[in-house]
Parts: structure tokens; sequence; C-alpha cells
């Protein structure tokens, strides 16, 4: 289940189909409950070759359910009880909590998103009507979801009489940035509050990074780390000639956290000596509307957004720019031409939170460019002990020299990132995610009985 699966792109439908795809490897028959719009939105899903495996039932209305956690990612300042309502902090706190929750439209407010999460959540728990065997995953889970999944189960225990069933929720997002704050141990509070009434059920919390579970275990919350499954694919990356430029592939759509902010500023550093020399290709994906300011003036009349289509390289520029959101072959085929892969990622944002799309890199064997301070500079310095994989930067200021000193040392690397692409490929499926989260295989289990 996952109420933020609403689009083809991103990293929420395509992390559920890859635990798809290990379910069935697994030996069972998954289905996913996403966002009512999702059909709406994408009338080609059924063309995606994702979700052979994986049919579909579109609905849940609200999503982003992050938005009101007490984690970095949300906006809620204190605890809340099943039913939405501020508990955790003295009388001024949730005073001023009510009257930011009554700013918010009608079907944003957290009690609002909270019944309306955990009704559908409790309707389809009905139509599946789960045996022992079977298995309920939240693909996208936090302190919110948990207050509205143990009022689902304390609604279906009344009304409905369920046995016990067996839960698994993934947490993706930080707790708290690099120290312990009263929201971080509101956060732990709120869900042991909310496990607590869930005894009767199996509820079992993954978190996707060791160093999100060291923190959620720093403020009394108990979760097993799991690895976060990559696209595995059929040949490392091709190689190129020397004498071709290298491209310098920021994958995904820009947003804030992704330091939308910082492009412009790194395009126009590097524009002469890297780009229009002919030494690099900047490529990246641009929205149709307000991307002028991610583009410098000088490189802006070579720019066409006007199309959902790749316009591909922009004569004389070093430019590369791809337009809205692509479908998945197509934007692994583009992950496929990457010389480098760039992060400008916040490091605060990404303490403890897993990137896809540097495992995407890693598993194709591509050197990357990374923040220190977070958990892509982790993965970098781990693979490291059989070589170097890419650089960690301390600054945006230190991409330019990076980018001058690149070319000597990219042959070395890239060996180094092809041997270390098994590694990925083999650790971060799909299949060994959810055999990490404890969850069994019927496959292996069928095939000893038959034996």
């Amino acid at each position: 289940m996952d109420d933020n699966v609403r689009d083809i792109g991103g990293h929420y439908l395509e992390l559920a189909s890859l635990l798809g795809d290990g379910a069935h490897q697994l030996g069972y028959l998954p289905q996913l409950v996403a966002h009512q719009t999702l059909p709406k939105r994408n009338p080609d899903l059924s063309r995606d070759s994702r979700l052979d495996h994986l049919p579909i039932e579109p609905r849940f209305a609200v999503r982003r359910m992050e938005n009101w956690s007490l984690g970095v990612d949300g906006s809620s300042r204190v605890g809340r009880d099943l039913q939405g309502a501020p508990t955790d902090g003295g009388w001024a706190a949730r005073l001023w909590q009510n009257v930011c929750d009554r700013a918010s439209r009608p079907s944003r407010r957290p009690r609002a998103m909270l019944h309306a999460w955990s009704s559908v959540f409790a309707e389809s728990v009905r139509q599946f009507a789960p045996r022992p065997p079977d298995r309920i995953v939240v693909n996208t889970g936090g302190d919110f979801q948990i207050v509205a999944l143990a009022h689902a189960l304390r609604e279906l225990d009344r009304q409905d009489r369920i046995g016990p069933t067996s839960i698994h929720v993934l947490f993706h997002f930080a707790v708290y940035e690099t120290a312990v704050t009263a929201r971080a141990r509101a956060f732990g509070r709120q869900v042991n509050a909310a496990m607590g009434t869930m005894k009767r059920h199996r509820v079992h919390l993954h978190a996707t990074t060791e160093s999100l579970r060291q923190q959620l275990a720093t403020v009394g919350v108990n979760a097993t780390a799991i690895p976060y499954p990559t696209r595995p694919r059929n040949g490392l990356q091709r190689s190129r000639s020397s004498a071709d430029a290298t491209k310098i592939l920021l994958a995904g759509m820009p947003r804030a956290e992704k330091g939308r902010g910082q492009i412009c500023g790194l395009l126009e550093s590097i524009e002469k000596p890297c780009l229009r020399s002919g030494r690099f290709i900047w490529s990246m994906q641009l929205p149709q509307k307000r991307w002028q300011r991610m583009i410098p003036p000088s490189m802006q009349p070579s720019c066409d957004v006007k199309t959902p289509a790749p316009t591909g390289r922009l004569a004389g520029t070093g430019l590369e720019v791809l337009c809205g959101n692509l479908t998945s072959q197509a934007y692994h085929d583009w992950l496929d031409t990457a010389g480098i892969g760039l992060f400008l990622y916040d490091p605060g944002r990404y303490v403890a939170r897993c990137s896809g799309v540097l495992l995407e890199m890693m598993i194709r064997g591509v050197p990357v460019i990374v923040p220190d301070g977070c958990w892509l500079a982790d993965q970098v310095r781990q693979a490291e002990r059989t070589g170097p994989i890419g650089w960690i930067y301390q600054s945006v200021d230190d991409i330019p020299q990076i980018l001058n000193g690149a070319e000597a040392n990219l042959p070395e690397i890239h060996a180094n990132c092809q041997r270390h692409a098994a590694h990925i490929a083999a650790y971060h499926s799909g299949k060994n995610s959810l055999l990490e989260m404890g969850i069994e295989n019927h496959a292996s289990s069928s095939l000893r009985r038959a034996s």
C-alpha cells in the first residue's frame, strides 16, 4: 500500500514495482493499493512493463502523509492521538498546533487525512481478507502513518474481528538532522504510543538505511535496517571513446531538497571551461514551467522545453535537456548514458535518507559526485575500501575543481565502479529487501515440499 503512487514518474511506483517483482520471485501474488488518480493521470499505465505482475487498485484519496510528520520533512510540533488531535507537549504548544491545523485546507487537515487514509486501509484489508501466510507492506511509512494505521486496525478489530495480521512498514525520511530535538523525541513517543495499541497484530518497522535505523533507536523506536531496492540492468554501462565528452547527469526533476536553487550558479561557473569547451555535457530534466531560474541567461536561448520529450544536446552549449516526466523505459535509457552522476542534494535532508538515484547510478557502474555529511557520502566511503568510486564535496563551490581534475582519474574510478555494481545488484534487489524484512520465501518452501 502506498498513497503516494499516483504517477509513473518518480520512485514511489518504482519502489512498489521492485517490491512486487521480489514478492513474485518469493512465491507471492503481489497487489498494489495506490492513489485513485493513478490511472487517470497515466492513461498508458496498462502498457508499463513494471506492472506485469502487479495488479493495481487505485483507492487512496489523500497522499503525502509525511506532511504531518514530526520528522524533518513534516510540519507537526506535537504528538497526536489516534483521532489526529494534538496531545503531546504543553497547552500552549497544543493550542498553536490546533491553529496551524485549522489554517490548512479542510481536506489537508491532519484529522481529515488520518481518517481518509485509515478508512481506505481498513476497506482494503476487508476485501483482501488476509490469511496467516499473507503479508501487508506499507511502502512509505512514518510516524503519522503509524497513527493512522493504529486507528484503522482499532476499527477493524471492533467491527470485523479480523485475525492477527502481519504488517511491514518502511520508513524512509530522517527523524532529525544533526542533533536530537524535542520534536524528534515526540516522534518516538508518538510511534511507540500507536504501536502499543496494535499489540494484537504483528507490525514490523523497517528503515531503508542503517543511519535512519540508528536515528529511530535514539528516539526509542525499534526498527530493522533493510536495503532499498534498485532496478537491475542487463549490462553495465557502455564503453565510450576517450575523445567523447563526459556526460554529467542530474537525474530526476529538480526539487528544493535536490539542489534546485544551486543549479544556475553552478552552470554559470562551469559553462565556459567545462561545457562550451566540449569536455563535458550537462544533462538534466526540466519542468515545462518556471525552468528559467535554473538556466543561466546565456544558455536560455538554446532551450526549448515546450514539448514533453527529449530535446537532445543543444549545439554549442554542452547542455542536454529533457522535458517533463519520463516513462520508466526512457528514464532508465537516459541513465545508461551517464558518465558522472552529480548530486546537489541538501545533506541535512539526506543525513539518514536513502537516494534511489544514487543506487541507480551505482548499479550501472557510474562514478558519482555527492555532498558530505549524509547517507550518499557514507555509501561512497564504504565502497572505497576496494577503490574510489567518485568524489565527495564539502561545498558546491568545490565542484568546478573536482571536474577539472576528474578526467585524469576517470578510467580508474570507472573500473572500480564497475566492480562495485555487482554488489549493488545482489544486495539492493526487491527480493533481498523482502527477505531482510523477514518475509518468508514461499517459492523455496514449495520446492522443498515438492521434493
